[in-house]
């Protein structure tokens, strides 16, 4: 079972050495990596560095701007780097309306990469959890992106004061869900601590998405300590929970 890399948990490694940054997922523990941008690499150049650091592509993150914009290149990187998902990070659902348009707009980027074999999913933060005439924005958006698949962030679910498992199992047994986005919520406090040492019920949330079937994609955000501590003690707590 796989666990991978959101390289934004990272991003100052990334931006400084991007092979620095790779070597340091692949020493933490970790077997893949979902992108945040590529930083001036093309395809061929971070298809040699995954292969050096015995790493996979498993998806990556692309804003909805870009989706705009060079949709195209997105799937060709996809496609050269052998990963089928591209994530829409953001939408700022300030209102019903806005949400709903995103979505319709993301719904007709699904349409062309599903042409091309590719999936688009939306990954949420807490805004999405904000109620629009009694309904969370972020169901909105799936009623308006049939064909676009879901990456939670079960960190910003529970921010947002919503049970993971119970907001994710209906969506889960709709084969919604694209992959997991791991990120811990401390037991008290709205940070951001290493998995295991907060109040998420991971093993739950596997027993809907199993790592074997789901990418497991591991963000860390805050660090009590340096970054590679941080990453490995997030990969070692996931790991003893869901195997």
């Amino acid at each position: 079972m796989d666990i991978s890399l959101q390289l934004w948990s990272i991003k100052e490694e990334v931006e400084k050495d991007f092979a620095g940054a790779l070597e340091m997922a692949a020493k933490a523990g970790y077997q893949g990596v979902e992108f945040a941008g590529y930083h001036g690499k093309s395809p061929a150049e971070l298809k040699e560095l995954l292969a050096k650091y015995q790493l996979k592509a498993v998806s990556t993150h692309a804003g909805i701007e870009r989706l705009r914009t060079v949709l195209d290149e997105e799937i060709e990187y996809a496609k050269t780097l052998g990963f089928r998902l591209i994530v829409c990070p953001w939408s700022e659902c300030k209102t019903g309306e806005q949400a709903a348009a995103d979505a319709e707009f993301l719904e007709s980027c699904a349409g062309k990469a599903l042409k091309e074999g590719i999936t688009i999913a939306y990954h949420n933060h807490n805004q999405e959890f904000v109620k629009f005439g009694g309904r969370y924005a972020m169901d909105l958006m799936l009623e308006h992106m049939p064909r676009v698949k879901f990456e939670p962030d079960v960190f910003w679910i529970a921010y947002g004061l919503v049970d993971p498992v119970r907001y994710l199992s209906p969506l889960a047994q709709a084969g919604r869900i694209a992959a997991i986005h791991a990120k811990e919520l401390a037991a008290e406090g709205p940070d951001n601590v290493y998995i295991g040492q907060g109040k998420i019920d991971f093993a739950g949330i596997a027993a809907l998405c199993p790592p074997d079937k789901y990418p497991w994609i591991v963000e860390q955000e805050e660090f009590s300590g340096d970054h590679f501590d941080g990453i490995s003690k997030s990969y070692q707590g996931l790991r003893k929970i869901i195997g």
